[in-house]
């Protein structure tokens, strides 16, 4: 039994193991929304660290998939996390609670995609203006009409 499936046992995840020469990654789990904060209390607890937390715009789908990347220093090992959401209202557990270094990345998936990090206490755009009402990341971004030609 590898640590992450030990860390892991009794949370009812099921786990795939890829090849880890190939993807870099040494596990694999999709989660509901719901599994997301025990499970990163277990994370954090099994001495993991966040790497990051980003998103997939699946247009086709109606999807917005969530995906969360966990490393641990000692094991060496990485654990990949994707959850999936309704494009049209994406929302998610905040993890910011659980692992503080999350609330950058949450702050930063809200505002390119559009995601509702819930219970957040910490909402604002780190890089776009604070009027700014589209998310640039998804695959049906339009540019904005500029009122002139950058020089």
């Amino acid at each position: 039994m590898t640590f992450i499936e030990e860390t892991l046992e009794g949370l009812e995840i099921s786990l795939e193991c890829p090849d880890v020469a190939l993807v870099g990654i040494d596990a694999q789990a999709e989660i509901s929304a719901e599994q997301i904060r025990p499970l990163c209390r277990t994370l954090f607890y099994a001495g993991m660290f966040l790497e990051s937390v980003s998103a997939l715009d699946l247009i086709a789908d109606g999807i917005i998939e969530g995906v969360y990347l966990f490393n641990h220093y000692e094991q060496n090992v990485r654990l990949k996390i994707t959850m999936k959401t309704d494009r049209d209202a994406p929302k998610f557990p905040t993890i910011g609670d659980i692992y503080p270094g999350a609330v950058w990345h949450e702050r930063e998936a809200g505002e390119f995609f559009g995601i509702d990090f819930e219970g957040s206490k910490d909402k604002r755009n780190l890089l776009l203006p604070v009027e700014t009402t589209f998310h640039p990341l998804r695959k049906d971004f339009k540019r904005p009409e500029q009122a002139g030609k950058i020089q």
